[in-house]
């Protein structure tokens, strides 16, 4: 199998994991939980308040689905999803960015291994946020640490997260689509 077809197909498992997550698994969350939805969900943001609400809220003995549906997504869909578009965005890069001029630059192999460093991030923030997700709301029982920080340090988490991921789309958009190649890629 080609490297695009792996590429599409990475994208399209993608698409399809974000589709379950934000069409299937957060409206369903957001009714079990009481306190809306997934905050990495929340594309507007989210706030320290709110990861105490909902840490309050999955505590109430009543809330035990919307418990297991808070790990299956974070131990199912968002733990496939980082990998598969950390290694479609970094397939594209060295697939595409070498030969393109970038700020007046022609870019060759190495520049194309530099630009997954990008992805990269974004995954090891992506599996950051999770881990913090899984370790501080129920059941787990995070110490007294873990307990007064965590809340502080996610949404920026996940703002970090997101500024990876858009930094990196843009990128991969520019090397495949506008990089004013003719030679057919």
């Amino acid at each position: 199998m080609g490297t695009n077809k792996v590429i599409l197909l990475l994208l399209a498992l993608s698409g399809a994991l974000v589709a379950w997550m934000f069409f299937g698994l957060d409206p369903e969350f957001r009714h079990l939980s009481g306190a809306g939805g997934f905050l990495d969900a929340r594309l507007s943001g989210y706030e320290a308040d709110a990861v105490r609400g909902l840490q309050a809220a999955l505590a109430d003995p009543a809330r035990a689905e919307a418990r297991d549906l808070l790990q299956l997504m974070y131990l199912g869909p968002d733990l496939v999803l980082p990998f598969a578009l950390t290694l479609s965005l970094c397939l594209l890069f060295r697939g595409y960015a070498p030969g393109v001029v970038l700020y007046g630059r022609r870019l060759d192999v190495r520049h194309a291994w530099l630009l997954c460093l990008l992805p990269i991030a974004y995954g090891v923030f992506d599996y950051l946020e999770n881990f913090g997700f899984l370790s501080y709301f129920p059941p787990a029982e995070p110490g007294p640490w873990l307990a007064e920080n965590l809340p502080n340090v996610l949404p920026w988490v996940t703002r970090v997260k997101f500024v990876l991921l858009f930094v990196s789309a843009l990128l991969a958009l520019r090397v495949t689509v506008f990089s004013g190649r003719s030679d057919g890629r």
